[in-house]
């Protein structure tokens, strides 16, 4: 059985992300299509009694699929503990598609929303769902480091993507370039995790040592696609934002043309890497003077950089088209505890075990 649970806000793109990733043949549970299919004349914000009628075959059709095992992609946007739980003993893997509120708001207003959808928003963000917990039953206590996402293929490395305005254009000889941001520095993302100034200081030194020139460029990580290698960058280096690269784009194939035509018409931007971490610490939140809470977060402090992504979908929450945020599913005055495995120091210069990589959490964000 293959579930996945789309959750996300109003507006934030769920179906759009469940549109480009479910395969053929895989049931997709849509209540704004439901909805329309039952008569609703928009695609959002239908009219009862549609709206119940389609909350009922809504219900109807999940607990069918959870019954039979059935492959498929749910749309929920913010599923109760009961809901979750049912989800969780399916082993249903869970996708947070959040561009944070300022950009769903953004969104909701080129759609022209109605003024229920921005309720539905300001609602949603006031109390976001409570994630799943990503530990795995064999992660020793001791073990250090960021919380992790299921990559595709079943890669052990870590990745953090972002969405970040990504400039392409023709150059001499045929050849697109692009450059853009893999990386922001000093905001905490989805997974508990701050990026410092310097992290990727000494791989770009001993890895990619002329100017970071020569890291592998990807689509969505697909690194056991061959010709899903999309060409190399032609540099690399950290400023006071991030990690900003520039590279080229191998238009020898079908998807590296596709790609460079998706990034010269603005169809994708966000991009993304894979790496390991080599230094880490867990930093603990802080009441606030004016009594709120400043959560806790993992410091990461030193990468070891495996290769740079072209992506459709984001993880990173802080960037040049979307507003900070954080949704740990905490209340207002509750300390989070740091997990077991950031209790160390420092996180072991290993690329992590495979079974990290078999999570059922996915925390992707726009």
């Amino acid at each position: 059985m293959s579930l996945h649970i789309v959750i996300g806000p109003p507006a934030a793109g769920k179906s759009t992300y469940v549109a480009e990733h479910a395969a053929e043949g895989e049931i997709t549970v849509d209540y704004d299509q439901l909805a329309q299919a039952l008569g609703n004349r928009t695609s959002h914000n239908a009219i009862s009694p549609i709206r119940e009628v389609a909350y009922t075959a809504r219900q109807a059709a999940i607990d069918t699929i959870l019954d039979h095992g059935w492959d498929a992609w749910i749309i929920h946007s913010n599923p109760s503990d009961e809901q979750m739980d049912a989800y969780e003993q399916a082993d249903a893997v869970f996708v947070l598609v959040d561009p944070g509120r300022e950009q769903t708001i953004k969104q909701a207003e080129q759609d022209q929303r109605s003024e229920q959808t921005f309720e539905q928003i300001d609602r949603w963000y006031e109390q976001p769902p409570h994630l799943p917990d990503t530990s795995t039953p064999d992660e020793p206590e001791e073990e250090t480091g960021p919380k992790h996402q299921t990559c595709k293929g079943g890669s052990p490395m870590l990745t953090k993507t972002v969405s970040t305005p990504i400039k392409a254009k023709d150059s001499d000889g045929g050849t697109v370039t692009f450059d853009g941001y893999a990386a922001v520095f000093d905001n905490i993302d989805l997974g508990g995790d701050k990026i410092i100034k310097g992290a990727f200081a000494d791989t770009l030194k001993t890895r990619y040592p002329n100017d970071g020139e020569g890291i592998p460029v990807y689509w969505d990580h697909e690194m056991t696609d061959p010709f899903k290698n999309l060409g190399l960058t032609t540099k690399a280096v950290e400023d006071d934002h991030g990690l900003h690269v520039t590279g080229q784009i191998d238009q020898s194939t079908d998807i590296g043309r596709q790609v460079a035509k998706l990034l010269k018409e603005g169809r994708v931007g966000q991009m993304s890497f894979a790496f390991d971490v080599n230094d880490g610490a867990w930093v603990d939140g802080r009441k606030r003077d004016d009594g709120s809470y400043e959560p806790g977060y993992y410091e990461l402090r030193a990468l070891d950089l495996y290769e740079v992504s072209i992506c459709p979908i984001g993880m990173n929450q802080q960037t040049e088209v979307s507003a900070k945020k954080a949704i740990l599913g905490l209340d207002p005055n509750e300390e989070p505890q740091p997990q077991p495995h950031h209790q160390k120091e420092t996180c072991p210069a290993v690329t992590p075990r495979l079974g990290l990589a078999a999570r059922r959490l996915q925390i992707i964000n726009l």
